[in-house]
């Protein structure tokens, strides 16, 4: 039976020796600490032919998220398949943004004319939706790390006690998807996570389908939207690396017009919202770097007064930016 350092010396013309620890990791269902640690250890006929499956596919250069069918995000292990974009690092800053922003929406104590503390809630309801969720892994994210968040003040005249701020408080998650078999999987990642229950996933394309549920039309609501469009236009699209667009779906990552036209619908349907319900919304997207200049014109042309603010990534690549849409006026950084 050949050991980890035989597998090893095989492939490491032909596999990076990063790609290799964690496909025999997971081929034998050991952390990769245990490969470096251990490579006199013999594996089993069925060790030797799983990592040998996984190297001729990897070889092919398909992605090592789609081989293990497993990737971090935000702290998180998340299922992924081929029907589903793989999370990148750099979207990351998605929920990190939202999350951070979240207080501005919350509960606070002011103090009254006689010094009394009173509880102050901005926002008779929240509602938090992804757009486009693949996987999952933007909403899950922020459903899950929403434990952070300040704690609800109790309300002792209803007989409450003081408890964190959940999805079934006065936040409401919801995440849409074109793709069904998306939605399967993105429902598999929030049982896995736990926050199934506060999170309720529509077929449709981008705000629409909860525009027909007539989810937002709520008074005093506010909509946060995080969206993580195909943003790719056809010559970033076309100058890829072979891995992403032999395996990765491709309606998940080209759009034409430049590579805005998902995200000029979806600004059509926000301004619908604003316009004829005067509902305050604060977005949250992803873009690819050289379109910023070009998204920057696309948001004045529909929210002439609107605060837009670009954030670039852990590279100092422009990634993100905030559009805020609100009948209030309140600060994004």
């Amino acid at each position: 039976m050949p050991a980890i350092k035989n597998i090893q010396q095989k492939y490491f013309s032909k596999i990076s020796p990063s790609d290799l620890e964690i496909l025999i990791s997971h081929a034998i269902k050991k952390p990769k600490e245990f490969i470096l640690a251990h490579p006199e250890y013999k594996l089993s006929p069925n060790q030797e032919l799983r990592i040998k499956n996984y190297a001729k596919r990897r070889i092919k250069r398909e992605p090592i998220a789609y081989i293990t069918k497993h990737k971090e995000f935000y702290g998180l292990d998340f299922k992924v398949n081929k029907n589903v974009l793989i999370p990148r690092p750099e979207t990351e800053a998605l929920p990190e943004l939202a999350i951070s922003n979240l207080p501005a929406y919350l509960p606070c104590r002011q103090a009254d004319r006689t010094g009394r503390q009173l509880v102050v809630w901005k926002n008779k309801k929240i509602v938090i939706a992804d757009i486009g969720t693949g996987s999952g892994n933007i909403i899950i994210s922020v459903a899950k790390n929403l434990d952070s968040l300040p704690r609800r003040p109790a309300s002792p005249n209803r007989g409450e006690q003081a408890g964190r701020l959940r999805g079934n408080d006065n936040i409401k998650f919801y995440a849409s998807d074109i793709s069904k078999k998306a939605l399967q999987l993105a429902c598999q990642n929030a049982k896995k996570h736990k926050v199934d229950k506060k999170i309720k996933f529509l077929q449709g394309n981008l705000l629409k389908p909860l525009m027909d549920k007539k989810i937002l039309f709520i008074d005093h609501c506010s909509l946060i939207i995080v969206a993580n469009l195909p943003y790719l236009s056809k010559k970033i699209y076309d100058s890829a690396p072979a891995d992403i667009k032999k395996y990765e779906p491709k309606s998940a990552l080209y759009s034409s017009e430049e590579g805005l036209k998902h995200y000029k619908k979806l600004f059509q349907q926000i301004k619908s919202l604003v316009t004829n319900y005067q509902l305050p919304v604060t977005v949250f997207l992803e873009f690819s770097p050289e379109q910023k200049n070009k998204l920057a014109k696309l948001i004045r042309n529909y929210f002439p007064q609107s605060k837009t603010i670009f954030h670039k990534d852990l590279a100092g690549k422009w990634r993100v930016c905030v559009i805020n849409i609100t009948l209030e006026k309140r600060a994004f950084v």
